[in-house]
């Protein structure tokens, strides 16, 4: 399995019961398959060298329960969102983990194994102080930055940055047990296209655009057996 090159935050992780769940992470389109490439493509012209984000707070949340033998009426129970992981964490993709083949670890948690319906997490800008386990997220602070990412467009070398701050809600039918992974896909390929045209990053009249494409590439799945897809 390929291995993150930078340090992961890991912050403090809360849950109950003392059963696993990992969390992994994957670049690239949900499709991709390993290769032996060092960076990205994201458009006609522009390559990504390096994507870096800062996620916290993960959250899933249970299946709401059928209930009441007693009355003998269907009753629904309160939705009950368990956080398994506090963060924040940092994503430093470069090299062989930024071409959508690898998956690899992000962090480990404890938490209660059933069925859930959603996974939450939020795409953050760090603050200052949250640096004590892990001095690159400085970097992210210095910038004021939730996500940055470093490349060339024809050649010429770029970084786009944005203190873009989104929940991420992503709905399914999850029947986690101790031992579950779940991955996170980063599709950093769709950043910088649209309707088959590409967005120059370094047009401040796209950045609009480039957000949204950011808020809709995240894509998270039961992955039990680490290869990226999401099991049947």
């Amino acid at each position: 399995m390929k291995k993150i090159i930078a340090t992961v935050l890991v912050g403090v992780l809360a849950g109950c019961g003392g059963s696993n769940l990992s969390l992994s992470v994957k670049a690239g389109s949900a499709a991709a398959v390993a290769s032996s490439g060092a960076a990205l493509t994201a458009g006609t012209g522009i390559v990504l060298t390096r994507v870096r984000v800062v996620i916290r707070k993960l959250e899933l949340e249970k299946a709401a329960a059928a209930a009441s033998a007693d009355a003998g009426t269907a009753a629904t129970e309160a939705d009950e969102t368990d956080e398994i992981a506090s963060g924040p964490y940092l994503l430093d993709l470069s090299g062989t983990t930024l071409d959508g083949g690898g998956v690899a670890k992000l962090l480990d948690a404890t938490f209660a194994p059933g069925n859930y319906r959603e996974i939450k997490f939020e795409v953050h800008k760090p603050q200052s102080g949250e640096t004590a386990a892990n001095a690159s997220l400085q970097d992210m602070i210095d910038a004021q930055a939730s996500i940055i990412a470093d490349g060339t467009i024809d050649g010429a070398a770029f970084s786009f940055k944005t203190s873009v701050t989104a929940e991420q809600e992503l709905e399914g039918n999850l029947a986690l047990a101790d031992g579950s992974n779940l991955t996170v896909n980063v599709d950093a390929s769709s950043w910088f296209t649209a309707s088959g045209g590409r967005l120059d990053p370094r047009n401040e009249a796209n950045r609009s655009q480039i957000e949204n494409n950011i808020q809709k590439s995240f894509k998270a799945f039961k992955d039990d057996d680490h290869d990226g897809h999401e099991d049947e």
